[in-house]
Formats: C-alpha cells, structure tokens, sequence
C-alpha cells in the first residue's frame, strides 16, 4: 500500500455508492417500464437467447454514469469531449437497439463520436518505452493510434455482450484496475480514479440484473456505452493502455480475430455471427455460467498482473494471453471437429 497515494475514501465512496445505487434502481425502473409497454428484444440468429426480454438495460447504465460525473466532478475540455462523445455512442447503440441500423452508418456515428474525443484533446501523446522512458508520439501517430484503440475497444466489449454478465462483468474488473493504477503514486491521477469507480459501480448495479440468468439486456447502446468508456478511460490523465488491453486480452483478440476470419470469408467484417469465443466455448458443451467465468477470471487474473509487474512484465503477460487464445481456440476447433461440428 506504500505505493499509492494518500486515500481520501469518501472522495470516492460517495460517487461509487450513487452510481450503483443509480445502476440498480434505473435498471430496474427500465425494466419494468418496458415489460409494461411490451418492448421485447427482437430475436436473431446470434444471440444466445429465445426468451422475451427487455433490450434497454444501456439505457440505465448511460445515466448511471453521467449523473454521478455531473454531480461529483468539474467540467474540463476532456471531461466535456468524453461527454458529447459517449452520448454520440449511446445514442448510436440506442438507434440500433430499436431500429437496426445499416453498418455503414454505425461506423459513420463511431467515427463521429471518435472524432470529437480526439477534438476535446482525449490522445495518446505518449507510451511507455520498455526499454526505460517514453515515447513521445507525433500528432499523426497520436491521432491515429487513439483513433484506432478507441475504436477496438469499443467494438470488442460490443461482441463481448453475447453472454449474461459478460460484458458488464468485463468493465467492472477493467475499471476496478483503471481505479487501482490510478491511485498509485507514480500514476497519481485521483480524478481519473473517480471516473473509474463511477464506472465500475455503474456497471456493477447493472451487473444485478444482467447476471445469469438475465432479467434485462443491456443492448449495444449499453456495450458500445461501456466500451467507449473504458477505451477513454485508459488515456484520460495519460495512457493505461496495458492495463486495459490485459484485461479485455480475450475480447480485443476474439474482435480482431472476428475481422480477419469474416474478411477471409468475404463477409462484411462488422456482420454479426456466432463464432466467436464464448459461442464456441458453449458449441463444445461448456455450460452458459462457465463459459462466463473462465473469460472473466481470466480478465482478472491478467488484471492483478498488470497491476504488480512492470512495462516487460506487462508485454509477457500479453505475449501469453496471446498463446492461451490461439490454443484454445485450437483445441475448440479439434473437439469439435470430432463432433461433427465444425462452423462454417
């Protein structure tokens, strides 16, 4: 504990509390509004569900975050790009969740919503040098690399949320890690630490109603929600991007494995399917909870790496999360090719 600074707990109870309580209630509330109108989700060949259920989950977790930040923090430059840009994003997920939008215009309201973070100064100036100090990234570098990780990170907590609890359960260990590291003393950023635990509690008050089995779908406004937060998350107050990308290792890995196995299909690489990895991890017989376990301890066993090694540690820790999908993913192709059932 000598490592991090000095802790003033209500600076960051009181946030977390009114964010899970929100998370909580507003879920709730929206469930119940919506099982009184008789808004369903629609059912597609993805999803992993044929019961009713309610689709609107993001749109507690949207103002279960906002709420808190306004309350608790003061409007920076930053702060008022990450606002107008995760609207853009909810509001795009929402619009979908309701009329299904064409993928050229989900990417279009992305890059819209990118492109504001990046004018409100949201960038990745710099990262770590494994070999001793920083590097300093060139504007276009910058731009272009803050560009693409938000975009990642976005999509793949997108295609994280095909199973209860798994994309929620996903942003509460990544917050709780972006909290973490925030609070140590060579970090030392107590207002990114705010947003992190607001986060996390919002996610966890959602996480109530979203664990296995389901009461409410959180629907893309909320995975495309929590994805943009996270990505943004992890550069606000100075680029974290390890700690992130070891925690979602599995799904920024599954989303752009999913791009390459579709555009070698000649598929639309943004088409939905069920193969990805918690879908073939239940094709092969591991039940809808485990499946669902095994990705989130793993994302928090990489987590705790992150937090307690260093820059090459960190790169390892990656190098093997790496292995350990190519491998799985392996040994889900032979058993089962052995059952005779093999995706397209």
């Amino acid at each position: 504990m000598s490592n991090l600074i000095p802790i003033s707990w209500p600076t960051y109870l009181w946030p977390f509390s009114v964010a899970l309580i929100l998370g909580y209630l507003l879920t709730l509330a929206i469930k119940l509004y919506a099982e009184k109108r008789n808004w369903f989700a629609y059912y597609t060949s993805h999803q992993t569900h044929r019961r009713k259920m309610v689709r609107l989950g993001g749109v507690a977790i949207y103002l279960a975050f906002i709420i808190p930040l306004l309350i608790f923090m003061d409007l920076t430059p930053q702060l008022t790009g990450l606002l107008i840009s995760v609207s853009l994003m909810f509001l795009m997920g929402l619009l979908d969740d309701i009329y299904n939008l064409k993928a050229w215009l989900k990417i279009l309201i992305q890059l819209l919503a990118i492109g504001t973070a990046l004018a409100f100064g949201i960038r990745i100036d710099q990262i770590t040098n494994p070999f001793g100090g920083v590097i300093i990234l060139s504007p276009i570098w910058n731009l272009g690399l803050t560009a693409v990780w938000l975009w990642l990170v976005t999509n793949a907590v997108n295609l994280l949320d095909g199973l209860d609890g798994l994309a929620a359960g996903a942003t509460s260990i990544a917050a709780g890690a972006l909290f973490y590291l925030s609070l140590f003393a060579f970090v030392n950023q107590p207002q990114t630490a705010v947003l992190a635990i607001i986060l996390l509690g919002t996610s966890l008050g959602f996480l109530r109603w979203n664990w296995f089995p389901a009461k409410i779908f959180m629907g893309d406004s909320g995975s495309y929600t929590l994805g943009f937060l996270v990505g943004a998350l992890a550069i606000i107050g100075g680029a974290k991007l390890a700690t992130a990308s070891l925690v979602l290792g599995f799904p920024l890995l599954d989303a752009v494995y999913a791009i390459i196995r579709r555009l070698l299909h000649g598929k639309n690489p943004f088409s939905a399917d069920r193969d990805h990895l918690h879908h073939r991890l239940l094709a092969v017989g591991v039940p809808h909870m485990g499946v669902t376990l095994i990705i989130l301890g793993i994302s928090a066993v990489f987590g705790i790496v992150s937090l307690l090694s260093g820059t090459w540690a960190k790169l390892i820790a990656l190098a093997v999360t790496l292995v350990v999908m190519i491998l799985l993913i392996r040994t889900i192709f032979l058993v089962q090719r052995r059952k005779g059932s093999l995706p397209r």
